[in-house]
């Protein structure tokens, strides 16, 4: 709009032609002019029509066509146009016709502006005749001086059209110089400035008086080069929107933004340059604040550890700080739903369709497809473009979870420790007088060895009752973190005695392989015996989703020995089930926390993750090896423990 109400304010008359030799433009003066033959203004006529009268194209009538001439050349067109007017004299108008180029640098038709020159003309004839009343007379005087005089006259005839040439010119600038709102000035070839606007004088401070006469590099911050840019061969004309600093009259500097190009002559010479130009400024500071501040705020945020995101109304990501660049990876272009779910089209409730619409911060909690938890919130906003977008603050609260998980266990197994501690006593003691009295009964038994084989029984049955109340207690009572010397088989016995029911239950093989011989590692007992405790439940899990029932093949085989690394001796435990194995694309997710293939209610997904915990805390290591459809094993290798190793730390 403005650019119309400023082609509007001129008043040339000027019309825009497209390829398609249609009109597509014209501004309130070329209305004027062509209503005066009662044509309206022409949009969407061929312009061979609405100018010339013609049917078809004017090449057909051996007249040549302007924008034909242009995409050719490339350059400008002049051609003369005349305008029969009811009872009136004939006007005549130049026209000087350009190309006009899209965006993409693509040719979309032409601009010609109508220069009344009618006066001109009778000027001329008036001048022709003045000619020949002139050529007549000084035949009849003398024929010796009529070369003298043919010479005089084109002289003055050059003279004359020369200077209506720059009366032309100058009307023109003087035009352009009223109605555009630019700094505008021309130099000659030397550089010298011939022309100076008043929005020049008020961006610089240099008045007219000053300025005439005197080359541009007066202004210039810097020292000129030899060839500025306006004249230099190496760079393409025109010129647009180059930024460049300058020096105000007062010694203030300040920036612009210009567009130069030569200036030409009618015949297409180079007569010198013409520049024009905006003080940006303040606007280059706006932009260096806003930029400024929009740094802190990503540093701030960065600093809290939080991923950022902007988010625009089509789930276009627009911007990302470093923290979401890492948990991401590069996303600016991309789309919020398949970032963040993975999904194909946007979700069915929108949290940023929310926040824009009620004005309000939503906030959620999701896992994403890196199987981390983030607390999220949608704060909206409206941009320096005036768009409404949303700003996603991203808060990784994974380890939160894993901790408030393993609080969660904490206190269940100190509530285990002490319902197991209440009702100790109410076991153990039945259980030892069971025992006393089949000790008595065995005494008495004398030679009755049926008697003697029950009394036996009850006495094994009962002492292995009451180590597996003690082994519970052992395992759900609160234990200082202090590493001691551990035997490996200890903690998979001790393990197998509070997990044996389950396995003798669901009809699974334990196969042990000797693992008394094995050295001990330095370690903590619990800790271990809940790995082992992890590895059993996930094992059983695999077996019984592959055999439904009895089976020779449905087997947890236990085995161990001792590996040399770098030096250092190693204890490696393979635990291995031949269940269903792991898929090949989620065996690199088993160990991530929450992350499960059970179906829901059936794992929380922190057993294997917190045993690589207990593992790494050991120093050791904690790796898989699987086969699908067949096996999968849990290898666990933890360091030999050697006289006067007391800390993880000294290994």
């Amino acid at each position: 709009m403005f650019l119309k109400s400023l082609v509007n304010a001129i008043s040339l008359p000027i019309l825009v032609i497209g390829t398609d030799r249609r009109i597509k433009f014209s501004n309130s003066a070329a209305d004027i002019l062509f209503s005066e033959i009662d044509i309206n203004s022409g949009i969407g006529e061929h312009c061979y029509q609405f100018l010339f009268g013609y049917e078809t194209e004017c090449q057909n009538y051996g007249k040549e066509c302007i924008l034909t001439n242009c995409q050719e050349t490339g350059g400008t067109i002049r051609t003369e146009f005349r305008l029969d007017l009811k009872d009136d004299f004939p006007r005549f108008y130049e026209i000087f016709a350009t190309s006009v180029y899209g965006e993409d640098g693509t040719e979309i038709g032409i601009v010609e502006i109508f220069y009344d020159i009618s006066d001109w003309k009778l000027f001329e004839k008036w001048l022709k005749a003045a000619q020949e009343d002139s050529d007549n007379l000084v035949k009849e005087r003398t024929a010796n001086l009529l070369e003298t005089n043919k010479k005089l006259r084109l002289e003055v005839h050059e003279r004359l059209r020369a200077e209506m040439a720059l009366i032309r010119a100058k009307k023109r600038s003087e035009l352009l110089y009223r109605v555009i709102p630019s700094a505008i000035f021309t130099t000659d070839p030397a550089r010298n400035v011939t022309s100076w606007n008043d929005k020049a004088k008020a961006v610089t401070g240099f008045s007219r008086r000053e300025i005439i006469g005197n080359p541009c590099s007066v202004f210039a911050l810097e020292p000129c080069t030899e060839k500025c840019n306006v004249f230099a061969e190496d760079v393409t004309k025109p010129i647009v929107a180059r930024e460049c600093a300058i020096r105000t009259k007062d010694g203030r500097k300040r920036i612009i933004s210009k567009n130069a190009d030569y200036l030409l002559d009618d015949e297409g010479n180079i007569i010198g340059g013409v520049e024009s130009f905006e003080d940006i400024t303040d606007i280059k500071k706006v932009e260096e604040e806003l930029s400024s501040e929009r740094d802190k705020l990503k540093g701030m945020i960065s600093a809290m550890g939080q991923g950022m995101h902007i988010l625009n109304q089509n789930f276009i990501f627009e911007f990302q700080n470093d923290v979401a660049m890492y948990a991401f990876g590069y996303q600016i272009g991309g789309k919020c739903y398949q970032v963040y779910k993975g999904l194909d089209e946007p979700c069915e409730v929108c949290l940023m369709k929310k926040a824009i619409d009620t004005g309000v911060i939503q906030r959620t909690e999701l896992v994403f497809l890196n199987n981390r938890h983030y607390e999220l919130s949608y704060t909206p906003f409206k941009d320096v473009d005036g768009q409404k977008k949303v700003l996603i603050l991203q808060r990784d609260v994974t380890e939160e979870k894993i901790m408030h998980a393993e609080a969660m266990r904490a206190a269940q197994l100190a509530s285990v420790g002490k319902l197991a501690a209440g009702v100790a006593h109410e076991i153990n003691n039945p259980v030892n007088g069971i025992i006393n009295y089949a000790q008595i009964i065995q005494d008495e038994s004398g030679d009755n060895k049926v008697l003697s084989e029950i009394s036996e029984k009850i006495i094994r049955e009962g002492e292995r009752v009451a180590n597996i109340v003690s082994n519970l207690l052992s395992f759900a009572r609160q234990h200082d973190e202090e590493l001691h010397e551990v035997h490996i088989h200890e903690v998979i016995q001790a393990s197998v005695d509070l997990i044996r029911h389950q396995l003798l239950k669901n009809s699974i093989i334990l196969e042990l392989g000797s693992l008394e011989n094995l050295p001990p590692v330095l370690g903590h007992f619990q800790q271990l015996q809940q790995v082992f405790l992890n590895l059993f439940n996930n094992a059983r899990f695999a077996l019984n989703q592959k055999y439904s029932g009895k089976d020779p093949q449905k087997k947890i085989i236990i085995s161990g020995e001792v590996r040399e690394l770098n030096g250092r001796e190693f204890l490696q435990i393979m635990f291995k089930d031949m269940g269903t194995g792991i898929p090949a694309e989620l065996r690199n997710r088993i160990f991530e926390p929450f992350f499960s293939s059970k179906n829901d209610g059936e794992g929380t997904g922190l057993g294997l993750s917190i045993c690589k915990d207990i593992i790494n805390k050991h120093n050791g290591h904690l790796n898989v090896e699987t086969e699908p459809g067949n096996y999968t094993a849990m290898v666990i290798s933890l360091h030999v423990f050697k006289p006067g190793e007391i800390k993880i730390e000294d290994i």
